[in-house]
């Protein structure tokens, strides 16, 4: 009875552990250190702490398991001398943005430096890994998704992951794409957009930078026949999301489903958040925004288009 118990023991012991997931091929292996985070509802806030020693955590905000059917949302912090999965491949697209600090990166045999507010895309079946070899942590958001997600995406993200080899990768530096913020100063009524990937660049999905002033930012009550994510990087957004009122601040992530109502305004000097198209639809397949009225019951109730 006593060994049984003992083998108990360490077995929740080793269950309590951080889940570190690695995937291991005829080839080698790949490590990963990631975490699912646990929150439900849409909106899912990232743990900015700085890391320590020379770690490199990432944590799938959004997947296939926890809330986006369409794409991994991955926050990484990457402390000074950390590293990422060793060279490898993946059969979708792989985007990056760089939040704070800079994050080296390798596109087949070519490496570049990459700042604040600098995006690296990197197509389907590409070998590509990132380090950080600076004094500084660095902290990035990752999107990994595709034209057709529920084909292309398996539940078991580290599943999807290829050990590659240095090759040439034609063309690698039109992967670092320089995101330029609009200054408060400069900033126009409405959203200030800049797309730095989407269908017209080759991307199955669009990825921009949203930037507006204190009640400029707003919009009508509106739906979506596909899945819409916003990440906040810059002062305070107020979410109308079905009947709720929430709050999208610094560091949050907000996963929009097909079909739900939703509208935005923002509540602070200045707003900036990543904004996701998952996928994006093509050109002539209607109208993005589905503008919907709300009614009160004395008008005859609900929420009618």
């Amino acid at each position: 009875m006593k060994s049984i118990s003992a083998t108990l023991a360490i077995a929740l012991i080793v269950l309590a552990l951080p889940t570190t997931v690695v995937a291991q091929t005829g080839e080698g292996k790949l490590h990963w250190k990631l975490r699912v985070s646990e929150t439900r509802g849409p909106i899912r806030t990232a743990d900015m702490s700085a890391p320590s020693g020379n770690a490199a955590l990432s944590e799938i905000l959004g997947g296939p398991t926890n809330g986006s059917e369409n794409a991994y949302l991955i926050y990484t912090r990457m402390a000074a001398g950390a590293h990422g999965p060793a060279l490898f491949t993946l059969p979708v697209e792989d985007d990056y943005v760089v939040l704070s600090g800079k994050m080296s990166v390798q596109i087949g045999t070519d490496k570049f430096l990459a700042g604040p507010y600098t995006a690296v895309i990197i197509p389907a079946n590409t070998p590509h890994a990132v380090w950080n070899a600076e004094a500084d942590p660095e902290a990035h958001f990752e999107v990994i998704s595709s034209a057709n997600p529920h084909k292309d995406l398996s539940r078991d993200l580290m599943s999807m992951l290829r050990p590659a080899h240095a090759t040439k990768v034609e063309n690698a530096a039109t992967c670092i794409r320089e995101i330029k913020i609009v200054a408060a100063s400069d900033l126009k009524p409405g959203l200030n957009a800049q797309t730095w990937t989407d269908l017209a660049r080759g991307s199955p999905i669009q990825i921009r930078l949203d930037s507006a002033l204190q009640g400029n930012g707003n919009t009508k009550t509106h739906v979506h026949l596909f899945e819409q994510v916003y990440f906040g990087t810059e002062g305070d957004m107020g979410l109308t999301y079905g009947l709720e009122g929430l709050t999208v601040k610094r560091g949050d992530i907000a996963i929009i489903p097909p079909g739900v109502v939703h509208a935005n305004a923002v509540t602070t000097a200045v707003e900036r958040h990543i904004t996701l198209l998952l996928p994006q639809p093509p050109a002539g397949s209607g109208p993005l925004d589905i503008e919907f009225e709300r009614k009160s019951r004395d008008g005859g109730g609900g929420i009618n288009p």
